[in-house]
C-alpha cells in the first residue's frame, strides 16, 4: 500500500481532493447566507485573505489537510529512509509534509482567485468546485504526461477520478444556470459566456483525460496507434464539435463509450447554454 502511494502520490492526492472537493462544495452551498449575514457580502465580494480564513475554519478543510499531511508524510518518510537513517528521516519528513499540504492548499486558493477575477460568481460552493477541478485535472495531467502507461489499479483510480470531476462539472454546469437566473446575480449577458466557455473547456478537457488513460492502460483503444496527449485533446474536440474527421478512431469498448459520452455532453452543453446566452442577451434588450 505504502509503495503504491509512494509511486502514485499525485494520483492518490487527487482522489482525496476529488472526495473531500465534492464534500465542501456541498457544505459551502449552505454557507452563503451566513456570509452575506456577517460580511455583509457574498463570499466572491470579501477580500481573498479574509475568504483564506474562512475556509481553514471548516471542519472539511482541515480533514482534508490532516490527511494530505499524512499522505506525503508516508511518501516522504519512505523517499527519506532510502537516503538517511530512519529517525533522521522521520525529523525531516514532518517539516517538508506541513510545507507541501500548504503549497498544495495556496495553489487552489490560487486558482479560485484566478477564477473570482476570470467570472463574477456569486456562489461559494461554484467558486470551490470551479478551482478545485482546475486545480485536479492540472494535476491528473501531469500524473498522465510522466507516465508512459498504466497498470489496471493505476486506471481504475484515475478513472474514478475524473468520473468524480465530470459529476461536479454537471453540478457546476447547473449552479452557473441557477446563478445566472438568481434575482440577485452577479451574471449578465456580458460575463456568461466566460462561465459558458470555461464550463466547456474544463468538461473538453475531463473528457480528453478520460480517452488518454484510456490509451495509457491499453496501447489499441485507438486505432491500436500510441498518440499523445494534444492529439487526444484534439480528437475530444472534434468529437465535441460533432465534426468527426475519422482520422482518430476509437476502437476498445472504454474508448467507444468516452466518445459516446463526449458527443452526449456537447449536446447538453451547448443547448443548454447557448439557449441561456440568448435568453440573457433577450432580457438586456428589452429592458433597455
Amino acid at each position: 500500500m505504502i509503495d503504491f502511494i509512494s509511486d502514485n502520490f499525485i494520483l492518490c492526492i487527487t482522489a482525496v481532493y476529488v472526495l473531500l472537493g465534492m464534500i465542501m462544495s456541498i457544505k459551502l452551498k449552505k454557507s452563503d447566507m451566513k456570509i452575506v449575514d456577517k460580511y455583509g457580502k457574498s463570499f466572491a465580494e470579501i477580500p481573498f485573505r479574509t475568504r483564506h480564513r474562512i475556509l481553514l475554519k471548516g471542519k472539511w478543510i482541515k480533514i482534508q489537510y490532516a490527511i494530505t499531511v499524512v499522505l506525503i508524510y508516508a511518501v516522504m518518510l519512505v523517499r527519506l529512509n532510502d537516503i538517511c537513517s530512519l529517525p533522521l528521516a522521520v525529523l525531516l519528513a514532518l517539516p517538508v509534509s506541513f510545507l507541501l499540504a500548504f503549497v498544495f492548499f495556496e495553489g487552489i486558493l490560487f486558482v479560485s482567485a484566478f477564477v473570482r477575477k476570470l467570472i463574477s460568481v456569486n456562489s461559494a460552493s461554484l467558486n470551490v468546485m470551479f478551482s478545485s477541478i482546475i486545480f485536479i485535472l492540472a494535476a491528473l495531467c501531469f500524473y498522465f504526461t510522466t507516465r508512459e502507461s498504466l497498470n489496471f489499479s493505476q486506471f481504475l483510480l484515475s478513472q474514478i477520478c475524473l468520473g468524480c470531476c465530470y459529476v461536479m462539472m454537471l453540478f457546476v454546469l447547473i449552479l452557473v444556470l441557477k446563478e445566472a437566473n438568481s434575482s440577485d446575480s452577479m451574471l449578465t449577458f456580458r460575463n456568461i459566456w466566460k462561465s459558458a466557455f470555461l464550463t466547456i473547456m474544463l468538461f473538453i478537457i475531463v473528457l480528453s483525460l478520460m480517452s488518454y488513460c484510456c490509451l495509457l492502460h491499453n496501447a489499441n483503444a485507438f486505432d491500436g496507434v500510441k498518440y499523445g496527449l494534444a492529439d487526444i485533446f484534439y480528437y475530444t474536440v472534434i468529437t465535441f464539435a460533432t465534426v468527426g474527421f475519422g482520422d482518430i478512431v476509437p476502437v476498445s469498448l472504454l474508448s467507444k463509450a468516452v466518445s459516446v459520452l463526449t458527443v452526449i455532453t456537447s449536446i447538453l452543453c451547448i443547448t443548454v447554454l447557448l439557449s441561456e446566452i440568448a435568453g440573457l442577451k433577450r432580457n438586456n434588450n428589452e429592458k433597455r
